[in-house]
């Protein structure tokens, strides 16, 4: 009877559009902020995009919002993460602290990503 009821939720599930992948990608969530400056200046958040370059040379972005927020589905693996932003150099360079990930199916990952200015 238990095997019924597990095949009839999936059957369900799938019904409803859910995918047979879900739980294979991860997910990265965090901000991106601005530090340094004067002393006494604020962190800053930052919109920017976020890149998330695989071991394989392939690259995943995603964009962090006014608020320097920012969310994004990844497979699994490590990546190194860099980040640029409008409001820095009009964007034409990276502006983030050196940073590495791991991404684990079905797990989040919150992340802080900096970008030091003098």
């Amino acid at each position: 009877m238990r095997w019924q009821v597990v095949v009839l939720a999936c059957a369900a599930l799938a019904a409803t559009g859910c995918s047979s992948t879900a739980g294979r990608t991860g997910t990265v969530t965090g901000t991106y902020i601005r530090v340094g400056g004067p002393a006494g200046t604020a962190n800053v958040p930052l919109p920017g995009t976020i890149s998330f370059r695989a071991g394989d040379g392939s690259t995943i972005s995603v964009s962090s919002d006014s608020a320097g927020r920012f969310t994004g589905q990844l497979p699994p693996g490590t990546y190194a993460v860099t980040a640029s932003s409008s409001l820095i150099n009009d964007g034409k360079s990276t502006c983030s602290r050196p940073l590495t990930t791991r991404v684990q199916a079905g797990r989040t990952v919150a992340l802080t990503i900096i970008c030091d200015i003098r």
